[in-house]
């Protein structure tokens, strides 16, 4: 009996948490992966996977920079599969230059996914999009909800899922998107919510809370989403876009509540609150119906439990973080 195909993916900012994650998944699963980033790899405490592992390659490359570079590493390699987490995220960081949001988000990613498109060989491509570009929601939203950004990165994110929709209804370009809720989980970057919810109060420091934490999300481990996006790799289906999130909805301000229950902590000694982020979406919650029904899957660790995974990991590894890991440090 011949022996499979071991399967190559090459992975589009490889250094995200989500990518990370990812590929922690594939070298189980015996995948080849050829990861590339603008930067370095990242800390120990901040990987999820033996970075010296055999079937693990990675390049560094800019996607604002290294254009050229990358589409030939694509035409050398001939990956069966392309999953491009490379993006400028933060937000609220957006409105401070938001030059640099278009830039990356759409002038480069559109160059790609148009280089992509014209490459002899064909492979799958995996767009990671975001549920940001829908805006301020008033009830669960399905995948076919139209667009309606409230910030800069929000635009800059729809020009690349609008772009993609043309390459494919002009059938030059295999792909599947996917938009994740809120993802957390150990080994995230200490500036997202939860860990630095948990940080502050390890540290007996101040969280600042936008707005008072009102805002409403479904919050979804990391190892769900990994799994999840594993299926859409193999089995979503052409041009389509799947949700990937929880059941469990939470305002910000009653799970930094839940973490101060947990860790024994009093919330109003650990909050200060301070003015709203402008383009704040009150209320984003994903249908994940699709996902379920048709690739057959489902989330699998609780708010309850990941948190606790995550103080854990936290608890044990304290000493290892410095000051710089808890700030969200702008790279242009």
């Amino acid at each position: 009996m011949a022996k499979e195909k071991i399967k190559k993916i090459i992975i589009i900012g490889s250094n995200s948490f989500s990518a990370g994650s990812l590929i922690q998944f594939l070298l189980k699963k015996n995948y080849k992966i050829y990861g590339i980033s603008r930067s370095k790899m990242n800390k120990e405490i901040f990987l999820r996977f033996n970075q010296k592992n055999k079937n693990f390659t990675f390049k560094k490359f800019d996607l604002n920079k290294n254009h050229n570079e990358i589409i030939n590493f694509i035409k050398k390699i001939k990956p069966h599969y392309i999953v491009n987490y490379a993006s400028q995220s933060m937000v609220g960081q957006s409105w401070d230059k938001a030059s640099d949001w278009f830039y990356t988000n759409s002038f480069s990613t559109l160059k790609l996914y148009d280089s992509i498109s014209k490459l002899r060989e064909k492979t799958k491509l995996i767009h990671v999009s975001t549920p940001e570009v829908y805006g301020n929601l008033e009830s669960i939203t399905t995948e076919n909800q139209s667009y309606n950004p409230t910030t800069p990165y929000a635009v800059s994110r729809v020009t690349a899922d609008q772009f993609l929709k043309i390459l494919f209804d002009s059938k030059k370009i295999q792909y599947c998107s996917i938009r994740a809720s809120n993802v957390y989980g150990e080994h995230q970057r200490l500036y997202r919510i939860i860990p630095k919810t948990i940080i502050s109060i390890l540290k007996n420091e101040k969280l600042k809370l936008d707005g008072g934490g009102f805002s409403k999300r479904n919050f979804i481990h990391i190892d769900d989403v990994s799994e999840a996006t594993y299926k859409v790799i193999k089995s979503g289906k052409n041009g389509e876009i799947y949700h990937i999130s929880s059941d469990e909805i939470i305002s910000i301000r009653n799970l930094v509540k839940f973490i101060c229950l947990k860790m024994k902590y009093n919330f109003s000694k650990l909050v200060k609150i301070s003015p709203e982020r402008p383009g704040k979406d009150k209320f984003y919650i994903l249908a994940n119906k699709k996902l379920k029904k048709d690739l057959k899957w489902n989330s699998k660790i609780t708010l309850d439990e990941g948190i606790n995974r995550c103080i854990d990991w936290i608890k044990k590894d304290l000493k290892l973080f410095s000051k710089s890991d808890e700030n969200y440090i702008h790279k242009k």
